[in-house]
């Protein structure tokens, strides 16, 4: 991750508790979370640290650093990728990598420009996808690259003189349009495109950013001295980027290309979604701070969440090739909301899923594409590990869970206890959540009336299981992420638990026979959204109870979701069951059949070869 300064902004504008939980879950969630736990100093190394420990904790991966591809060898008939070749300049070693799906995350679409991949760069023109947020008249012209830097007050006067080298000039007329705020942070607004190529001309636009950097630090020192009300007198620079942060590059064309329509003003229903998104449509002025006579960018509210289709992540014209993050197939306009990093790391689960269940298959990712029951099996496998994927609920037919009838010792109105089966794991129905229609209302979630509490779920015929899965409530409403930026360090809890999550309980199952109840786990300490428990319990029960004695902070019991899993029933990708409409959830058996809304916007599935190139 490098100098990774702030990992998301997707709160901004969508926090309501209980009503609008707009923050990513799934492995994003689980890393933010460890890295509060193991980081309250907010040490950038740290958050490095804890996704090297993530990757070292995959048996199944093996991890590359520093290697770049170089070239890619080619099926002649099918088109599919059969080789990636890569170096290490560092080892000086080269890797020949074989694999059945690959999967592009490079950010300047290196392996897909190799693999023959058809891209674009730069801003189509409003009549190519009939845009207004777009240019009159189409350009190869990018979102610029910015260069960060961290100040703080070194308790006595630091003077600053600029290298002799580094002599551009700024004033206060520069400034119009970029405040000066507090120093500690640096200015994202430090940004180059424009006349430079992203790509080729990569280290030109760095050595222009340490100019204006640097220039921009000597105006703050030695002509504002006052900033923000702060004197910055005693303010030094303690760190500044050596590699600067790219924005846009190449974007890749996939079966589907996403646009401005498909966010705004009203979201696309995707029946395919895997991911989603909300930031608003941030649009770039791509010579940035070289143009200080006009802002640095326009900015458009996205009023929804909307939903990301798996076709824009798999590659229109290379069968196995699967693409995420800012390379993915999406219009300039549509790239605005969809470039920044959390967004771009649930793309990444959403395409490292799809690409798993298409080995498993034995099919392509084009070929999964095409079939609604095999994007139903990902998108149920992505619900499963707490994505949220818009319009999509539970529906596995080996979770016992949704056959059982749920009750607890208290319940509050609107959070009873059959909500830890309804299907959603979040609350997206408020302002600027999901449009109405695409997810489920009320919490989704079970909130008892005080502690200790316990929730029962029992079944008519006994059941083996062999592996429980709960979903805590972490408070996705809040501001909750990784920032060197003391304005938001102060608005955020951090370095200890989320006070909404369950800390202490116990899991017990009853025997049929006896009706005795009987503790197979009880966890301590717990800070974690997602907990899977593998109990491996060969007998039949017929009732569980998770009773919560702790939570974090609070003094009700929060949990979101409970799924029971029967003796070897708990492999990945569930099957969709024959006859099961899209948009059905069952509550429970004693609860009518809820079905969400039709989407408003029906997507027919893709089933040709004709692919938009821009």
């Amino acid at each position: 991750m490098g100098r990774s300064l702030e990992i998301s902004r997707l709160f901004a504008g969508r926090g309501v508790p209980l009503q609008t939980e707009a923050r990513e879950g799934g492995i994003c969630e689980e890393i933010r979370l460890d890295n509060s736990m193991a980081n309250p100093q907010f040490c950038a190394e740290m958050l490095d640290l804890t996704f090297l420990d993530k990757f070292r904790g995959e048996p199944n991966l093996t991890l590359l650093l520093n290697t770049w591809f170089t070239g890619v060898k080619k099926d002649a008939k099918t088109g599919e990728i059969l080789v990636a070749y890569a170096e290490s300049q560092l080892s000086q070693k080269r890797f020949d990598i074989t694999a059945k799906v690959f999967i592009d995350c490079t950010g300047d679409g290196r392996l897909g420009v190799e693999a023959g991949c058809q891209w674009t760069q730069g801003r189509e023109a409003k009549s190519q996808y009939n845009e207004s947020l777009a240019v009159d008249v189409a350009d190869t012209l990018t979102e610029g690259t910015s260069l960060a830097f961290h100040a703080r007050d070194m308790g006595k006067p630091m003077p600053f003189k600029p290298p002799p080298t580094f002599t551009r000039k700024f004033t206060a007329e520069d400034f119009k349009y970029r405040g000066l705020s507090s120093a500690d942070y640096g200015y994202w607004w430090i940004e180059i495109s424009y006349p430079y190529d992203t790509v080729s001309d990569n280290e030109t636009i760095m050595q222009q950013l340490l100019e204006a950097l640097i220039g921009i630090w000597d105006y703050i020192k030695n002509t504002a001295v006052k900033i923000h009300n702060t004197d910055t007198t005693n303010w030094a620079l303690d760190w500044f980027g050596t590699y600067a942060c790219k924005r846009e590059a190449r974007r890749m064309i996939g079966l589907q290309v996403q646009t401005q329509k498909d966010l705004i003003p009203e979201p696309t229903d995707w029946s395919d979604a895997v991911c989603h998104g909300g930031w608003p449509i941030d649009l770039h002025n791509p010579s940035g701070i070289n143009d200080t006579a006009h802002p640095p960018f326009t900015s458009i509210a996205t009023p929804y969440i909307y939903g990301t289709p798996l076709r824009c992540l798999v590659s229109g014209n290379v069968p196995n090739l699967m693409l995420a993050g800012r390379l993915a197939s999406f219009s300039h306009v549509a790239f605005g909301s969809q470039r920044v990093m959390a967004t771009c790391m649930v793309h990444g689960q959403a395409a490292g899923t799809a690409a798993a269940y298409a080995v498993l298959a034995g099919k392509t990712p084009q070929e999964v594409c095409r079939s609604p029951e095999d994007v139903w099996s990902v998108q149920q496998q992505l619900l499963r590990d707490d994505q949220f994927v818009v319009h999509q609920i539970n529906h596995d037919p080996r979770d016992m869970a949704l056959k059982a009838t749920v009750s607890a010792t208290s319940e509050q109105d609107g959070s009873e206890a059959k909500q830890v089966i309804s299907g959603q794991t979040r609350a997206v129905y408020g302002k600027g959540g999901c449009m109405s229609g695409q997810c489920l209302t009320g919490s989704n979630r079970w909130i008892s009336e005080g502690l200790p509490a316990s929730i029962t779920l029992e079944w008519n015929s006994p059941t083996t299981i062999e592996q429980v899965e709960l979903v805590f409530d972490s408070g996705l409403h809040r501001l909750f992420t990784f920032s060197i930026k003391k304005e938001d360090q102060d608005r955020m809890i951090w370095g200890k638990p989320m006070p909404e999550t369950v800390k202490d309980y116990a899991i017990e199952v009853q025997s049929p026979v006896t009706n005795g109840w009987v503790t197979v786990l009880d966890i301590k300490d717990n800070y974690q959204r997602k907990r899977v428990h593998k109990l491996k319990l060969t007998s039949k029960y017929s009732a569980l109870r998770v009773t919560v004695t702790a939570t974090n902070g609070i003094e009700n019991a929060h949990i979101c979701e409970i799924r029971v899993y029967p003796q070897d029933q708990t492999g990945k990708f569930p099957m969709k069951p024959s006859g099961l409409m899209a948009g059905e959830s069952r509550v429970g058996p004693e609860q009518p059949i809820i079905r969400l809304a039709t989407p408003t916007q029906p997507q027919a599935w893709f089933t040709g070869p004709d692919i938009p190139v821009a």
